[in-house]
């Protein structure tokens, strides 16, 4: 193949302007059918753009794929990027890697953009707005990830957070704590409902009352995290525990105990949930439930691969089992506890 051919060649080989070569390699309409066919043989014959256009408009893959996450800024999810690049590289394929700034309106958009793309298939970190326009692409390869819509149409790969959460509650509660406090998300995403709904489901199965003024939802900030518990020094409640819903929220706590005088783990226990790089340098190191993202990031990768393919286009509902990493910040009630 040589490097100099270009959209003029095309033109000229197939005896067509160069507008109709533009309409017919994006798929325009109101080409003539011979006239689109000498430009697709002209574009195979000159071998143009190592045949990724031909491949395209013959319906053949592109081998490659889109990846939609809320934001490459979060530490939670490179890890979770890599695991999908990897198995795709390992396939022949490339991911194009969107950033939806957690909003809707961007992921709708980058999502349809992608198809006018004509990538494979889409893995995407879903939102509280994603089944509305998967419905008009229900013969298009998705696989949800992380965050997902439950629906008996759409393959998804996440963690089991309701083992997380036990894992952590189970910890505290072998050290005696009993006044746990919850600071997480507020309940939008598939992943901040189940925390809650299993921090809630352990209280109740370990006969601990359930108590409001313990609970303080915000955002998976570090912000947040600092917000949330002026919130709950505010209401002067007792606490000798607190469970956050991400390790930024967990940061952002110790930080502002720290300021209020507050001994971490001596006073008071933090469990973090995600095990981000940072969580093993942090002053505490933190106790955290451990979230295999690269793991997941592959198996949806190989999930939406084997779709492609027609390996397997059974609808899959996979959850990955958590762990716990026991550092710095939880240690056994006792004298001197809040």
């Amino acid at each position: 193949m040589t490097t100099d051919k270009s959209i003029k060649d095309v033109a000229k080989v197939a005896g067509v302007s160069i507008s109709t070569v533009s309409r017919v390699l994006n798929d325009s309409q109101g080409v003539r059918e011979e006239l689109k066919q000498k430009v697709l043989d002209a574009v195979q014959n000159l071998n143009y753009h190592s045949n990724t256009i031909a491949r395209a408009l013959k319906g053949m893959p592109m081998k490659t794929l889109g990846l939609l996450i809320p934001s490459i800024e979060n530490p939670f999810f490179p890890s979770m990027v890599r695991g999908v690049q990897d198995e795709a590289h390992r396939n022949g394929y490339t991911v194009f890697l969107c950033n939806t700034d957690g909003s809707g309106i961007v992921e709708e958009t980058q999502f349809k953009l992608l198809l006018d793309k004509k990538v494979d298939g889409v893995i995407l970190v879903a939102s509280k707005y994603t089944t509305k326009y998967l419905k008009e692409s229900v013969n298009f390869p998705v696989v949800m990830i992380d965050r997902y819509v439950d629906s008996p149409n759409l393959s998804y790969v996440t963690v089991d957070h309701a083992i997380g959460v036990k894992l952590a509650l189970d910890h505290l509660y072998s050290l005696g704590h009993r006044n746990i406090a919850f600071l997480g998300s507020k309940l939008v995403s598939s992943g901040a409902k189940e925390r809650f709904q299993s921090y809630k489901r352990y209280l109740y199965d370990s006969k601990i009352e359930f108590d409001e003024s313990l609970l303080v939802f915000g955002d998976y900030t570090y912000e947040s995290g600092i917000k949330m518990t002026e919130e709950l020094l505010r209401r002067k409640v007792k606490f000798d525990a607190i469970f956050c819903g991400n390790d930024l929220i967990a940061f952002g706590v110790i930080e502002l105990l720290k300021r209020n005088g507050i001994n971490i783990p001596k006073d008071v226990s933090i469990v973090g949930y995600d095990d981000i790089s940072f969580s093993s340098y942090h002053t505490p190191k933190l106790t955290t439930v451990h979230q295999p993202t690269y793991e997941v990031g592959q198996m949806s990768t190989k999930i939406m691969l084997d779709m492609i393919s027609g390996v397997d286009r059974r609808i899959k509902h996979i959850k990955i089992e958590p762990s716990l990493v026991v550092r710095e910040t939880t240690r056994r009630i006792g004298s001197g506890n809040r």
